[in-house]
């Protein structure tokens, strides 16, 4: 991780400018939080960024503007009195800002028709893929660090959660646990809703925490992830309250193999979809091809889904610095499911897992 570059706010900015001069583009309008985190260093909410070949502008509000002059490294901070989009739209005027980009995932209709229709004589433009979000691929240092800090508090707390996963536990209750234990471990907030599943609900691939409860020889499929410093972690495992029943062994197996043949895989220059592939086809050759619907992984970041993706037909080529999930899975409706996910990190050489903590863990039966 040494090797990763150090990368602050202005220096993003910096060469978000000169990729705007490269693409002919004389202005960016920054909507999501994550970027305009990533591009300026606010953690506050509600506030967009204006990037141009020359400056960058904070677009706030009231109740943001004294933590907007605390955090942002910006060159202006215009706290806005009317619509968002419509101030977005006064300062490309003043600017004389000609050609804009924007994130066509990020924008609302509604704010598409303000920006457009206050700016006929510019040309906006909605790109699938931001600068800002294609720039987030690979990490600095800071960043993976922070990323490391995230997954060693959702690991500390889960190993205090196994000690608790017992018969008669409800779903709720456990992923509530779970989450109070990784606060306790020094999370800021559990990076998504923590998912629960019992027996044959952990099928369910976004199984949403009900009140069934354990049994004395249940399995427990366990995804959850902390945020820390406004970065997350994603982790899936299967835990059984006693032994792990035949079926459930026999699956976890194969996911098992199928992770490692990604992990194999899993350097720089090879296409996201070919580790996809890896992984797919251990699982095909089980005979579960049909039941590992989803794509092999995502990155991980600022959000904890973000680019690039391992999934068919990515072609996207893994490059050092970019921190993805590996979760290979078969689910078997009436049976249950088995889900094994980990982070990676892509280094100069191949890759490096983040995540430590053993692939079929134990409840109440003493094995962590």
């Amino acid at each position: 991780m040494e090797s990763l570059p150090s990368r602050t706010p202005r220096q993003r900015a910096e060469y978000c400018r000169q990729r705007l001069s490269e693409l002919g583009l004389d202005g960016y309008w920054v909507v999501s939080h994550a970027n305009v985190r990533y591009l300026s260093g606010f953690t506050g909410g509600d506030s967009t960024l204006l990037v141009n070949r020359e400056r960058s502008v904070l677009i706030t509000d009231s109740r943001f503007e004294e933590q907007a002059q605390q955090e942002a490294a910006v060159d202006e901070i215009v706290c806005r009195r009317k619509g968002m989009a419509a101030t977005v739209a006064t300062l490309c005027r003043k600017m004389g800002l000609r050609r804009i980009t924007v994130t066509a995932r990020h924008v609302s209709h509604a704010d598409w028709v303000t920006l457009t229709g206050e700016l006929p004589a510019a040309k906006v433009e909605a790109s699938a893929a931001g600068l800002a979000d294609r720039m987030r691929m690979r990490k600095s240092r800071e960043e993976a660090e922070a990323i490391v800090a995230a997954t060693k508090a959702a690991e500390d707390g889960f190993r205090r959660f196994l000690g608790k996963v017992e018969a008669g536990r409800s779903e709720k209750w456990l992923a509530a646990t779970l989450e109070w234990e990784m606060k306790a471990a020094g999370a800021e907030a559990a990076a998504f809703e923590t998912i629960c599943a019992v027996d044959e609900r952990a099928s369910l691939p976004h199984a949403v925490c009900t009140g069934r409860q354990l049994g004395a020889e249940s399995t427990l499929l366990v995804d959850w992830g902390a945020r820390l410093e406004g970065y997350h972690c994603d982790l899936t495992r299967v835990v059984g309250v006693s032994t792990m029943p035949p079926r459930i062994a026999e699956l976890s197996q194969v996911v098992l193999e199928a992770q490692q043949a990604a992990f194999d895989r899993l350097k720089p220059g090879v296409p996201c979809c070919e580790v996809d592939q890896a992984a797919r086809t251990v699982i095909a050759r089980a005979g579960y091809g049909h039941h590992f619907g989803h794509s092999l992984g995502h990155g991980v970041g600022l959000e904890v889904h973000e680019l690039p993706r391992l999934g068919a037909g990515e072609k996207e080529m893994l490059l050092p610095g970019m921190v993805v999930t590996v979760e290979p899975a078969v689910y078997l409706p009436g049976v249950g499911g088995v889900r094994v996910e980990d982070l990676v990190i892509v280094t100069e050489s191949g890759h490096e897992v983040i995540s430590s903590l053993d692939k079929l863990p134990c409840g109440d039966c003493g094995s962590s």
